[in-house]
């Protein structure tokens, strides 16, 4: 009968009661006996560690808000709408461009409790633009309000320096923003989080009373992390660093401390396990490594020989204990399980492959088909029946440009137009009188080439969608330029549910439509993959009562440059 083994966990408690508490304990009492002298020398390097850390931390927190200052400074965005304020006067719009842009730039920044802009034109009616980062509303936003002017005035000789002030308990950081002319206009203020910008600071250990200064500007953050104005110290200890020209600095007293006082039995304890460490070690080591290294060094390779094709390898070596036993034993359980599903699901892929092979040999010929209308076309003619001649050879240029024979992905507007009058030829012999059809477009635009299939799967939507369920209405087809680019539009009577609506918002945005509208769908993902964000398909309701889809992509560039020759 084979002796049972003994269980992991108990082998891995006695392991680290025998084996590592004892060098736990014998280490920590070696090191104050070496180091007892050294100790307040080691205090202090990690102090000086942490103190070095902390101020690269805050000196990146500060680079980082004069950066992202510098980036409102020299993008111009805030010009721009600025700008185009003075040109037209429409203070709302200001509003929107700045707000939109701050909340996309520091929505997310964790260093600023607000940021906002301040227009040195008393005439700009705007209200502050103000971005909140989990600061309470109306009141923090009032207090920025009040401080505006304070600031406004610090800013009046600081030309494009960057100014720090402490104003009722807040710590703000402010740059004007200059126009073309080099002639400052408005004054970007962003409003520093002391908790996130001076964090690092309050992981320096064994130090208190800890005084910062920002240029000129001293202070010091109480336990709300409030930046209180003081004068600075000299302490026990000074760092300071310098970015962009500006200086910040901190002073900190030092706690004191001793550790043989601290403890006493430090000595002794040390003297009596200092000889215990390294056979206790020794003995750790062994016995991890049998009854953990070794077996998971071979778990390691019988995966690897699954993984490099052996499945149903199985692990022939005795396991060291009870839990690696039932390791191996699932180990082997799963190899097995997995080849035998393995040939299992590549036998019915063979299946599925024969019967998919049978499935298209049964498929009816496209030419065959083609070939066929072409006979029933010319029986109709010699029928004499023009109204069925003319529909079969829409219907026949349909299907060719469903077949898509030559495998071409740009045609001509005009052949596109084309595959739209055919199909529209047999809408209108289905709906007589009751269906109109508008047809606008720019002659010198026909041999523009688009992708092909782009226009007739519009059209198609808007007849299924609207027309055929009206029974009839009118249809507009347009084609025109507009600057570099080619407009392609198709309006039609009809009116959207707010289903539509929500199907068409999700189509546009990712391209998942439903129903008939998966043509959109199509449509839109091709323009998206040829042209990028210079394609573009819309689809709104217009004030007749009627639904405008709209297509827009850039010209062919030959096409492009003969039209501007023209012009």
């Amino acid at each position: 009968m084979a002796k049972p083994k003994i269980s992991l966990k108990l082998g891995l408690m006695m392991t680290i009661v025998i084996c590592w508490l004892v060098p736990v304990i014998t280490i920590v009492a070696l090191a104050g006996v070496l180091f007892g002298d050294n100790y307040r020398r080691s205090v202090q390097q990690e102090i000086d560690a942490s103190a070095e850390y902390a101020l690269r931390q805050v000196q990146l927190q500060l680079a980082d808000a004069v950066s992202d200052s510098k980036t409102l400074s020299y993008d111009g965005i805030v010009r721009s709408a600025y700008r185009s304020y003075q040109q037209n006067g429409d203070s709302a719009a200001l509003y929107r461009s700045i707000n939109d842009y701050l909340n996309q730039k520091f929505s997310r920044a964790e260093n600023y409790k607000a940021v906002f802009i301040s227009f040195w034109d008393k005439g700009v009616d705007v209200d502050a633009y103000l971005l909140s980062s989990g600061t309470a509303g109306y009141e923090f936003l009032q207090t920025c309000r009040d401080a505006e002017p304070r600031i406004l005035r610090r800013m009046a000789d600081a030309d494009t320096d960057i100014c720090f002030l402490l104003l009722d308990g807040n710590l703000y950081m402010a740059r004007n923003l200059l126009d073309s002319h080099f002639e400052p206009y408005a004054s970007v203020v962003m409003v520093l989080e002391p908790a996130a910008v001076f964090q690092s600071l309050r992981a320096i250990p064994r130090i208190h009373d800890l005084r910062l200064t920002v240029d000129d500007l001293s202070f010091y953050l109480d336990e709300e992390n409030t930046p209180v104005a003081g004068e600075s110290k000299q302490g026990d200890i000074r760092y300071e660093t310098e970015t962009d020209g500006h200086r910040f600095s901190f002073t900190a007293e030092l706690e004191d401390y001793d550790l043989w006082a601290e403890n006493p039995w430090l000595s002794r304890a040390a003297c009596a396990v200092a000889l215990m460490v390294l056979p206790m070690l020794i003995v750790a080591i062994a016995l991890f490594q049998y009854h953990l290294s070794r077996p998971i060094d071979t778990l390691a390779k019988a995966n690897l020989r699954v993984q490099s094709g052996q499945r149903g390898y199985q692990i022939g070596q005795h396991a060291p204990n009870a839990e690696f036993e039932k390791l191996y034993s699932h180990f082997n359980a799963m190899s097995a399980e997995m080849k035998s599903q393995f040939e299992r699901s590549y036998a019915e892929q063979q299946a599925a492959q024969r019967a998919q092979i049978k499935a298209l040999q049964s498929q009816i010929n496209p030419h065959f088909l083609n070939n066929t209308l072409e006979i029933i076309n010319w029986e109709a003619r010699i029928a004499e029946n023009d109204r069925i001649s003319a529909m079969i050879e829409a219907l026949s240029t349909m299907l060719g440009a469903a077949l898509d024979r030559d495998g071409r992905t740009q045609i001509t507007l005009k052949e596109e137009l084309g595959y739209v009058d055919a199909y529209l030829y047999i809408i209108r012999e289905r709906l007589g009188d009751k269906f109109q059809v508008y047809q606008q477009i720019d002659q010198s635009l026909l041999e523009q080439t688009i992708p092909r299939l782009i226009l007739q799967p519009i059209v198609e939507n808007a007849v299924e969608h609207d027309i055929t369920a009206r029974r009839g209405g009118s249809l507009w087809v347009r084609a025109y330029r507009e600057n570099a680019l080619l407009r392609l539009e198709v309006e039609h009577d009809g009116r959207m549910t707010e289903e539509d609506r929500e199907n068409i918002r999700r189509l546009l945005s990712d391209g998942a439509g439903s129903g008939g509208q998966v043509g959109l769908g199509n449509v839109h993902q091709r323009l998206k993959l040829i042209y990028g964000a210079s394609g573009t398909l819309t689809m709104e309701e217009t004030e007749a009562g009627t639904i405008l889809a709209r297509i827009s992509f850039p010209m062919n560039q030959k096409t492009a440059e003969r039209e501007g020759g023209k012009s």
